[in-house]
């Protein structure tokens, strides 16, 4: 006869058995060249402790569903995946983190603080590992926090108007940003947060048979 087990005992068991299912079926369903899982489910204080905008913005570019040209052009929000700063082809998390020339003076910061942490520079990243790496969170944050990527999105171009660039409570739907659009329509009012996640796009299906 099995001893005796205590109250708490069972409930820690209960909750590690949800985590390994969840953590299976998740892996199943997200693409391993998007979002790699953490090895462990413990929350991330460093992120934890930023600002809800904040943290929206990063979790949205980790699961790989941030207002980047890639995930608007799957959505069928804009008609190219064509970065809006640079007009490289296409605007990928990499793309906004490495190479754009929009935020070369901001990019430097983050990658020196991940060289410091952990030994590696930027070449040697993919920014589906920087975004599990709990070593690399402040650096990420401080990116995201002197910068547009994920936040804000161009209207397309309406004739003989100019693209300029507003914040957007969801892909396709803009909002109040750093110019106001005439009239003011589908502004999202003061306060009203943008959702922290967004569809899941077919290039984060399952990741059945790949590599």
């Amino acid at each position: 006869m099995p001893l005796p087990r205590s109250l708490a005992t069972l409930k820690r068991e209960i909750s590690e058995k949800k985590w390994v299912e969840a953590r299976r079926r998740a892996g199943g369903r997200t693409s391993k060249k998007k979002y790699k899982m953490p090895e462990s489910h413990k929350l991330d204080v460093t992120v934890a402790e930023s600002t809800k905008r904040l943290a929206s913005r990063y979790y949205q570019l980790k699961t790989g569903h941030a207002r980047t040209g890639q995930y608007l052009h799957w959505a069928k929000v804009r008609p190219t995946a064509q970065c809006w700063w640079c007009q490289c082809p296409s605007q990928t998390r990499d793309h906004l983190f490495k190479v754009c020339p929009e935020w070369k003076m901001q990019q430097k910061i983050p990658w020196a603080e991940v060289q410091k942490e952990t030994g590696r520079w930027k070449s040697r990243w993919t920014v589906r590992e920087l975004l599990v790496d709990g070593r690399c969170g402040q650096a990420v944050l401080e990116f995201l926090s002197s910068t547009d990527v994920g936040r804000l999105v161009p209207p397309l171009e309406r004739g003989r108007h100019s693209e300029r660039s507003v914040s957007v409570g969801a892909p396709g739907t803009p909002g109040a940003g750093r110019g106001k659009g005439r009239g003011g329509g589908g502004a999202r009012r003061r306060g009203e947060e943008p959702p922290l996640f967004l569809p899941t796009p077919s290039f984060m299906a399952s990741a059945a048979g790949e590599e």
